[in-house]
């Protein structure tokens, strides 16, 4: 999708990112077509930079196919949105990371949860963008890329076009802790997503890459309650009150 200017003094549009700290997704639902939009009416803790979150999900009509990207049609609104594969249906629903520069704005949507929680995490990484990250999935499933990390494997995370060896090097250093293990071989099967803390910490706003990076540092799950972990990264962030303590 390629946004449009911000509307006039006193109006709001899909394409306009609210002021900070009032934002809060719902979702409008007009027949077949599905967009998910932030609601400026209750207020929400939140550090922003010039990323902010305005479209989280959009649903409708594949209209148009390039190399990296498709149009959505939601109701008349033709939508651009990049996709790390094309999808195999005409009709979609796409879970949407929206990027919001000074020049431009950017859809990156996945067609699982799981995706979207990987992209939100790899572009965590210094160094790595929004297109680094899509790329990393157009070639990988999570699990492979989970695989590649937890393992130290650079060589397989180099092989996405754009990705280098030195990037690989550092996606493997930062993330490699974020990897969950399990089963008797302990294989990596995918990432921290399912953790209670990090459920908790969307709960209270947070994205999912801002609640995997508050729980750096804390306790791991086995070691302290889900209240313990969510009370001492609220604490780090300054945000103890949140959670009424």
């Amino acid at each position: 999708m390629g946004a449009g200017p911000a509307g006039a003094r006193g109006s709001r549009s899909l394409h306009t990112c609210p002021r900070p700290g009032a934002i809060r997704a719902v979702f409008l639902r007009r027949g077949p077509s599905t967009v998910a939009r932030e609601n400026p009416t209750r207020p929400v803790t939140r550090t922003h930079s010039r990323k902010c979150l305005v479209i989280a999900y959009v649903s409708g009509e594949v209209v148009a196919r390039g190399a990296d990207h498709v149009v959505v049609d939601v109701r008349g609104v033709g939508y651009k949105v990049f996709v790390p594969r094309q999808p195999s249906a005409d009709t979609v629903a796409l879970h949407t990371h929206h990027v919001v520069r000074d020049d431009a704005q950017q859809l990156f949507g996945f067609e699982t949860r799981d995706e979207l929680a990987l992209f939100e995490l790899l572009i965590t990484v210094s160094g790595v963008g929004p297109k680094a990250g899509l790329s990393l999935l157009s070639v990988s499933s999570p699990s492979a890329i989970a695989a590649a990390i937890a393992s130290g494997d650079a060589a397989a995370l180099a092989r996405a076009p754009g990705v280098g060896k030195k990037t690989a090097e550092r996606l493997i250093v930062d993330l490699k802790g974020k990897i969950a293990r399990t089963g008797p071989e302990r294989e990596p099967t995918g990432l921290l997503t399912e953790d209670e803390a990090v459920a908790a910490l969307q709960a209270l706003g947070y994205t999912t890459a801002e609640a995997v990076s508050a729980l750096r540092g804390v306790p791991p799950a086995g070691a302290a309650t889900t209240e313990e972990r969510v009370t001492s990264a609220l604490r780090a962030a300054g945000r103890v009150g949140v959670a009424g303590r």
